[in-house]
């Protein structure tokens, strides 16, 4: 069976960070594909950029990616899909695979403090990035997240947690000629010049 990570965020814009480190999860738990999941229009988020160009700029990064696609799954939706709707829908686009959940540490507290934690920890396989929290103990400390420890796939050497996308658009929005070529693609950069998207 095809095991695939399915890598969800904003990706406001997409930087060099989110594809190394999805090239780093593909490679250490040898999956056949990571699938960005870029967030809709309707995510609470500052700043962000429309769902069409943030996902335009993940085909642009990910186009010569032989591991790497990008789902339209949360887009030109009405509303916001909880995680376990999301989830629940890309099972059933993405039949006959292993599905991995690609989170971010930090994520981990959004995890706990949702309805739907019991169901996701006990149905759902997670790889978890670490980002300076230390990620055995938040699990220990939580029943449910205990209960289900062996659903949670650590990853805690994250080298690329340092390259951010509000650096990217507070580079841009400056209006300097800011060398941001070692934050995001150059392609991407193009793009975003282009349409001035921040």
């Amino acid at each position: 069976m095809k095991k695939y990570g399915f890598f969800g965020g904003s990706f406001n814009p997409v930087t060099n960070a989110h594809l190394n480190i999805a090239k780093l999860v593909q490679q250490k738990y040898n999956l056949d594909k990571v699938v960005f999941v870029p967030m809709g229009d309707n995510y609470p988020k500052l700043e962000l950029a429309k769902e069409e160009h943030r996902y335009e700029m993940l085909k642009i990064a990910t186009r010569k990616e032989q591991h790497l696609e990008v789902s339209d799954i949360e887009l030109n939706l009405p509303n916001s899909l909880t995680m376990l709707q999301a989830f629940e829908k890309i099972q059933k686009q993405y039949t006959g695979i292993k599905p991995y959940f690609i989170i971010g540490a930090d994520n981990l507290n959004k995890l706990v403090s949702l309805d739907d934690l019991e169901i996701l920890a006990k149905n759902y396989e997670f790889i978890v990035i670490g980002r300076s929290i230390n990620i055995q103990e938040k699990i220990s400390l939580n029943p449910i997240l205990e209960r289900f420890k062996a659903h949670f796939n650590i990853l805690e050497d994250n080298p690329y947690e340092n390259m951010s996308a509000t650096s990217v658009r507070n580079a841009l929005k400056s209006g300097s000629n800011s060398d941001i070529s070692n934050i995001i693609p150059r392609e991407v950069e193009e793009y975003i010049r282009k349409y001035k998207i921040y």
